[in-house]
């Protein structure tokens, strides 16, 4: 989970023993984690709990990204169709807090972060269908206080 979710072991551990709640930041990445693993969260309602439950993962992907321009490029398929998961070099720069990166600095930090990117991707294409060739990822496509 820490190497996945990219969260320190102790601050799992911690969670896990209910000791000390994480950061939101390092919480965000876990749920993301978990649902590019496949796990899907259930909200609580009135009449049930909250839950989870195993979840058929649609997006297939490559792990290596391609650059064009100043933007990355993950090569993907959605429903067995093939896409382009176009991230934006200012998406990434906002991910990281950082003014402006080189291409070498967003590679590493679409690397660190790419589960968030693919649960974004992928709820961008269950809401919009893989239509297109490409899809191009924004702030909007990610959970509130992902940024």
């Amino acid at each position: 989970m820490a190497v996945n979710a990219r969260v320190a072991r102790p601050t799992i551990a911690d969670f896990e023993r209910s000791t000390r709640f994480p950061m939101r930041n390092n919480l965000l990445s876990m749920i993301s984690a978990f649902e590019a693993a496949g796990i899907g969260f259930i909200a609580e309602t009135d009449s049930d709990g909250a839950g989870v439950r195993f979840r058929h993962v649609e997006l297939e992907y490559s792990k290596s990204l391609k650059v064009r321009g100043d933007d990355l490029v993950v090569a993907a398929k959605y429903r067995g169709v093939r896409i382009d998961i176009v991230v934006p070099a200012e998406l990434l720069d906002d991910i990281d807090r950082t003014p402006v990166g080189t291409i070498e600095t967003r590679r590493h930090s679409a690397q660190e972060h790419l589960h968030q990117l693919l649960v974004a991707a992928e709820r961008h294409l269950q809401r919009t269908g893989a239509g297109g060739a490409e899809i191009v990822l924004t702030v909007g496509d990610f959970p509130d206080g992902t940024f």
